[in-house]
């Protein structure tokens, strides 16, 4: 009975003893826990992306309101902040900024265990590059969150000839490009993706037939979504041939490793399928000459490129 008495005194002095302890041990600011001296948030952006000239930066200092601020990186590389005076962040990647910060605020005593955080609101230094079928290829400042739509506008839009395949190659991560599928309106907000600084945009070029000469619609005419033309569908496209057109001495210019070179065709027996309808391939000139001059076309392919140069681009989506 005594013992037991006992034994409850000495557990209940015990849970009293520890009480008193817990509540007079200070609780400590940021990873006092395993003695780290200074702590800073891990920043929201690649780790490789650094810090230049012109960048702006939102930084926060949990506690201390004075280090609660945007400051601008100067040209020379530095940030002048309350507390702490100059500072040269420039080629530092944001992690390793929060580290300097909060290892300066230990050394002068200011904070014994600071949360420092960066945060890059706009990167100055770091544009976006975009190549390709757009109007005004370049490099592109990235101020502030900018998207893949974004980037193409301050490009001046697709050309005419701009296929739907866009690839994305993010500057840290260059072994995994992204392939997206745009549509001409750019209105798909799926493929609108986020951008970081140092990504690269390649607008694809999509293939066009050509067709020229005595049809009604003279013109080029986009291979959209990888569409495949054949002789009839081009002169379909260009809304048939004239009164005047000679269907037995039409030529095909293509392209090859070896050079230029002009194919006879007979678009008259072709629709009148006497003989197979030829498949056309990207960058192709169907001529169709006038039964008027026949030997006009003969002149030579220099002058079936020059009736090609400057005709109007259309989509061939009706395919």
């Amino acid at each position: 009975m005594i013992g037991s008495k006992l034994s409850r005194l000495i557990a209940v002095a015990l849970l009293f003893l520890a009480t008193a302890i817990a509540q007079e041990k200070p609780v400590e600011t940021g990873s006092a826990a395993n003695n780290q001296p200074a702590t800073s948030k891990p920043s929201a952006m690649a780790p490789k992306i650094r810090l230049g000239p012109g960048d702006l930066l939102d930084l926060t200092v949990f506690n201390v309101p004075e280090l609660t601020l945007k400051v601008r990186i100067s040209n020379s590389g530095t940030v002048s902040l309350p507390l702490l005076g100059e500072m040269k962040l420039a080629g530092m990647t944001p992690d390793e900024a929060q580290g300097m910060i909060a290892r300066e605020l230990v050394d002068k005593q200011l904070v014994k265990h600071p949360e420092v955080s960066i945060f890059v609101e706009e990167y100055a230094t770091q544009g976006v590059t975009v190549i390709g079928e757009v109007t005004a290829p370049g490099i592109y400042p990235l101020l502030g969150p900018h998207r893949l739509y974004d980037a193409l506008s301050a490009a001046g839009g697709l050309t005419t000839k701009a296929g739907r395949l866009v690839t994305v190659t993010h500057k840290n991560d260059p072994s995994h490009p992204i392939d997206l599928y745009l549509d001409r309106e750019l209105s798909d907000p799926k493929a609108n993706i986020d951008l970081e600084p140092g990504d690269t945009i390649a607008v694809s070029k999509t293939g066009v037939v050509y067709v020229v000469g005595e049809v009604l619609k003279p013109g080029g005419f986009l291979m959209e979504n990888n569409t495949r033309i054949t002789l009839l569908q081009a002169i379909a496209l260009a809304q048939g041939v004239t009164k005047v057109a000679d269907l037995k001495d039409a030529s095909i210019v293509r392209r090859t490793p070896d050079g230029l070179v002009q194919l006879p065709v007979r678009l008259d027996k072709v629709m009148q399928a006497q003989n197979v309808d030829v498949m056309l391939q990207a960058d192709d000139i169907l001529f169709v000459p006038t039964s008027r001059s026949k030997t006009a076309w003969k002149r030579g392919i220099d002058a079936i490129i020059a009736a090609a140069t400057g005709v109007a681009i259309y989509g061939s989506s009706r395919l």
